[in-house]
Order: C-alpha cells, then sequence, then structure tokens
C-alpha cells in the first residue's frame, strides 16, 4: 500500500516548525511528504509566508514534494485539492495541517490501522486525534465513533472518492428518522456550520466529510490516547478562536504494535460521551419507566441549552415546531397544525423562552386545538424563577386569559 503524508501550510511559520519537527522525530518517517502552501493574500504577511516557504524547503530528512499555489485557495480548496492530488498515485492519504503536532508514534499509528482496515469499507477514516470524552478502561487502544475527525487524519482512495461538496444532504439527513438520529448523535453542530459557510463565517470542507460518513454510517477509528496535540486553537488561525475546549493530553509512548479490535462496532458508551461533545441527549436517552413522555413545543435555542436537563426528567416522544420539518434525534417533527396527527397527546413542554409567546402558543392549542390545559407546561417558567406547573386557567368576560402558576408566581394575564 502506497501511503502519502500530506501537510498543509500557508503563513504560521511557529506552528509549521513544530509539526515539521514532530514529524521528522516519528519512528517512521512519511513513505513521501507532500507540502501544500496556499497563496499568499495581498496585504498579508508575506514575511511569515516566506517563512514558512523557506521551512518547507529545508525538510531533508525524506522524500518530499513541496506545492506553492499561485493564488489564494483558502482552506477549503486546499485540503479537496490536494488530497485528490495525492490520490493519483497513492492508495491512502495521512492529512495533517500546520498546527497539528504528531506524537512520536502517529504514522506508526496511521499504517497499522490502514493496513488492517483496508478491506473493511465500513470504515471511513482513522484519527490520530482522540476526542475529549470520558471512557472507562479498554483492552484495544482503539474505539469507534460517527464523527471524522480534520485533525492528523487519514483515510483510503475509495473512501475519499465518496465525498462531494453537496449542501442538500444536510436536509436529507434530517428528512429520515435514522439518519436524523446519526447526525445528532455525531454532528449537533453541523447546522451552524452549514450558515457559517453559506454566510461566508466559515470555510469548511470537513462538514461534508462529516455528514457524508453519516448518510453512510460509516465508522471512524480513534486512539484511546491521542497522538495529536492541536496547537492552534490561540487566535492565530482563520478559522479557530481562542480555547482549550478540545486539550487533550498527547501519548508519547513508543511501541512496535497496537492493540487493534476484530469486532467493528459502536458502543453505547462512547455515543452517550459523545453527548456533551457534538451531540445530543435526545439522540441517546432511552425511555424507561421511571420518565414522564413529553412532546416539546419549540425546537430552537432554548431547547439546545436545556435538552440534557429535559432527557433527565422526560422521554421526549416528538416535536412541534412550525418553523422546521423532518425529524430531530429520530424524533418526528410536527407543525400545530398536525397535533391531530399525534396518536396520543401526552404532556407538551413548551420550550419558548419568551412569557408572552408561550401565553400565545398556549391558548392556540387550547382554543384551536383543544388541548387540555392540564397537558400543558410551560418551559420558560421551569427552566427560569417559577415553578413550571399550570395550577388554574381562568377566561375573563373580555376574553383574556389569566393563568395561575405554583411556587412564587403571580398571575399571568393576557
Amino acid at each position: 500500500m502506497k501511503i502519502a503524508t500530506l501537510l498543509f501550510t500557508y503563513n504560521r511559520s511557529r506552528h509549521t516548525g513544530q509539526v515539521i519537527e514532530s514529524l521528522k522525530n516519528n519512528t517512521v518517517l512519511p513513505e513521501k511528504l507532500i507540502v501544500f502552501q496556499d497563496g499568499v493574500k495581498q496585504n498579508e504577511d508575506a514575511e511569515e509566508w516566506q517563512k514558512v516557504n523557506s521551512l518547507v524547503h529545508e525538510i531533508d530528512w525524506c522524500e518530499k514534494e513541496v506545492i506553492v499555489s499561485g493564488y489564494n485557495k483558502g482552506l477549503a480548496e486546499s485540503i479537496v485539492s490536494g488530497i485528490e492530488y495525492a490520490f493519483r498515485e497513492n492508495d491512502a492519504v495521512i492529512v495533517l495541517e500546520d498546527d497539528c503536532v504528531a506524537a512520536p508514534n502517529f504514522i506508526r499509528f496511521m499504517t497499522q490501522c490502514f493496513e488492517r482496515y483496508e478491506t473493511e469499507k465500513r470504515v471511513f477514516s482513522v484519527s490520530g486525534y482522540s476526542w475529549p470524552i470520558e471512557l472507562g478502561d479498554a483492552e484495544s487502544d482503539i474505539y469507534f465513533c460517527g464523527r471524522t475527525s480534520s485533525w492528523g487524519w487519514g483515510t483510503w482512495r475509495d473512501r475519499w472518492c465518496q465525498y462531494e461538496k453537496d449542501y442538500s444532504l444536510y436536509k436529507k439527513l434530517k428528512m429520515d428518522r435514522e439518519s436524523s438520529e446519526r447526525l445528532a448523535t455525531w454532528g449537533n453542530d453541523i447546522e451552524q456550520t452549514v450558515i457559517g459557510n453559506v454566510t461566508g463565517m466559515t470555510d469548511s470542507w470537513g462538514l461534508f466529510w462529516v455528514m457524508k460518513a453519516i448518510e453512510k454510517n460509516a465508522l471512524c477509528i480513534n486512539p484511546y490516547k491521542s497522538l495529536i496535540r492541536n496547537i492552534g486553537m490561540d487566535g492565530s488561525g482563520v478559522h479557530c478562536g481562542i480555547t482549550d475546549s478540545y486539550d487533550v493530553e498527547q501519548d508519547n509512548l513508543v511501541k512496535d504494535s497496537y492493540k487493534l479490535v476484530d469486532k467493528i462496532e459502536l458502543t453505547e458508551e462512547v455515543k452517550k460521551a459523545f453527548a456533551g461533545l457534538f451531540g445530543s441527549y435526545t439522540a441517546v436517552t432511552s425511555y424507561s419507566e421511571d420518565k414522564e413522555k413529553i412532546i416539546v413545543y419549540g425546537l430552537g435555542n432554548f431547547f439546545i441549552s436545556n435538552e440534557k436537563s429535559i432527557n433527565e426528567n422526560y422521554f421526549i416522544e416528538c416535536f412541534i415546531d412550525n418553523s422546521k420539518t423532518g425529524y430531530y434525534a429520530g424524533k418526528r417533527i410536527f407543525k400545530a397544525k398536525e397535533i391531530g396527527k399525534i396518536s396520543d397527546i401526552s404532556k407538551i413542554l413548551i420550550m419558548i423562552q419568551d412569557i408572552n409567546e408561550c401565553m400565545k402558543v398556549c391558548r392556540e392549542l387550547v382554543s384551536k386545538y383543544r388541548v387540555a390545559i392540564e397537558k400543558i407546561e410551560l418551559g420558560c417558567q421551569y427552566y427560569g424563577k417559577y415553578q413550571n406547573v399550570i395550577k388554574n386557567v381562568f377566561v375573563k368576560e373580555d376574553g383574556r386569559w389569566e393563568i395561575t402558576f405554583g411556587g412564587d408566581a403571580a398571575h399571568i394575564k393576557c
């Protein structure tokens, strides 16, 4: 198997120098290192760009090829075109950006995974980075998840040929129950990235790779102990802010081989661990008799910010949202006018933060759709300073409503 190692650079000499040094110190050197440097933008720091250019041309410890773009392609185009170039003559590629420092055994790990899982078509990619999630002890050195990583990763030619820049794929995933559950489990942040790409705030190629893996129900390999340390979350990159949320301890242990598993599967442990990272608590919560069934009205940011606590107390059967369609986390989304299609209306939790909007929805549910008032619960009160249970509803002669809540709440008139 011919394996090329790709390094994508631009104008961060300090970061690039550390990545190059880490590759030089690997126990297994790249068969061939192909370095791509994006063209400098007008009015950019040409001096920093030139420093990077000098660094990559000074590499003399392995076979290398340096490709400098004649214009500024941007991150997404650079990576996609670079990978496609490398696959003209290689069976697999290892991909590093200029802020991914490799552990001494990184290439050895990647090579062993490539060789072991070459014929396992469900395995989409291999990552040297281990997500910052809590997992128990394991007998092997790897685990599988449903999300690809773009930090020190690699794949095979026949998997990459399925990559496509297709925005319609997001809607397709949302309209299918099983796909929407996988999307929520592994890519609950994808919607914001899609919006960012469309508005020009981001330039992500990786979101299409993630969505393709989710569509195919593919699996991605990760080491339990990370072999990649990202040093770019310091505000120096175009697409990365300052954060330590993804910091992990790098495994610098040198060994001859890794224990790879024969059984290729996702575990519930990994799914649940991902819920706090890029996933959804709704997607990984199962029904139990100690949880009351509810329907959630409102699938916006207020629900998302309280999703964990809601799932700790309830089991969500479906959603009502007038601006969304399809499914969320495997749960059907209905319009308010489709309430009649819900076979058994349990409690409806209105997850709209504004109390006045809650009242409007409450009025509509009772007067227009004949929902019993005792089945309605207001999330804005439950997650605010008031207790959520509606105690009494009075209808005044002038048609106004007066609702009394339990606890410290007084009367709400609408």
